[in-house]
């Protein structure tokens, strides 16, 4: 096929961007399986796709897509003109009410179903990415935006802290002033890496749904198990195997206090068997098909419900 992605980014990414890392993974793997690739963005240069640069504002991409291509891998619903077949990966949670076009996929089966769709691709990585760790400190480590409340930052040093242990914390500057702390203040790259390789445990007690949780699949992909609250997508990524589902306290504490009970090379195992590039590619290839196919992907349109709030169904069971 001849793919275009659009998205407003430069590569290759520098720093977090989830969503752009996902993007790059997805057009390589794509790249690798014999299709041509080009990417409609904010400028750079990748080995695998043409790059094509992009305005802030986009008002005809048909005009800047290259000729002859298929189908157009878009990460927001279109507010410009493109008479191309395209699809959809939306990967936060809707807003109340919020309807989104038929052409729609989610990032994980829990977050379709919450939009009442049920078409969705998990994301995946480049495995090479992530080296396997065979030694692992004792340590746990929160890696996200420590100032975001539905993260729980505050639920993971209270539960570092009863399980007698320091809590590494990567994302923000909020915890410095903490004693049970160690801040890392943002990272990403070689100090990002070092960490996931390095933590007993990748501690993850999220307060609303969770659509992906790209960061659980990283930790396991470096052989760090996962201990994490049963929210949104984590019970789709993380097996006994691989770390520990719990919405309770106590049981949140006695997952990272036994952490090092896990096998790293499970761990990986389980991103290696569901969570590459190569799975993600894959899925999207029969996406492609569907709308290329009949026109559209299904029926419908996918949109939160009108009560719908990620953070509704809380358990105040003492991990705040």
């Amino acid at each position: 096929m001849k793919i275009a992605h659009i998205i407003w980014a430069r590569f290759p990414v520098e720093g977090y961007g989830g969503t752009e890392r996902v993007c790059q993974w997805l057009a390589a793997a794509q790249a690798e399986r014999g299709h041509e690739v080009t990417i409609l963005c904010k400028g750079g240069k990748l080995p695998f796709a043409r790059v094509v640069e992009i305005p802030d504002q986009l008002t005809d991409a048909d005009s800047l897509i290259p000729p002859g291509t298929e189908i157009v891998q878009l990460y927001q619903t279109p507010g410009f003109r493109l008479a191309h077949p395209f699809l959809v990966n939306i990967g936060g949670n809707g807003q109340a009410g919020e309807q989104f076009h038929p052409n729609t996929v989610f990032v994980s089966r829990n977050h379709a179903e919450r939009h009442g769709w049920t078409e969705f691709v998990h994301n995946g990585i480049d495995l090479a990415e992530y080296p396997l760790s065979l030694k692992r400190g004792p340590d746990p480590l929160f890696l996200a935006k420590a100032s975001w409340r539905v993260k729980n930052l505050r639920g993971a040093i209270r539960i570092a802290r009863a399980a007698g242990l320091v809590l590494d914390v990567g994302g923000g500057r909020a915890a410095c002033w903490h004693r049970h702390v160690r801040s890392h203040g943002t990272v990403s790259g070689a100090a990002k890496l070092r960490l996931l390789q390095n933590a007993g445990a990748l501690l993850f007690p999220v307060i609303w749904e969770e659509p992906f949780g790209l960061v659980s699949v990283e930790a396991m992909a470096c052989g760090t198990p996962v201990v994490a609250t049963p929210r949104g997508a984590l019970p789709e990524i993380v097996t006994g195997e691989s770390g520990v589902l719990a919405d309770t306290f106590e049981d949140l504490v006695d997952g990272v206090r036994n952490s090092g009970k896990f096998s790293p090379e499970a761990c990986r195992a389980r991103v290696a068997e569901a969570f590459t590039s190569r799975h993600m590619a894959e899925k999207y290839e029969h996406y492609y098909k569907l709308v290329l196919r009949n026109g559209k992907l299904r029926e419908g349109h996918p949109s939160a419900a009108m009560d719908a709030d990620p953070q509704k169904k809380i358990l105040y069971a003492g991990y705040r």
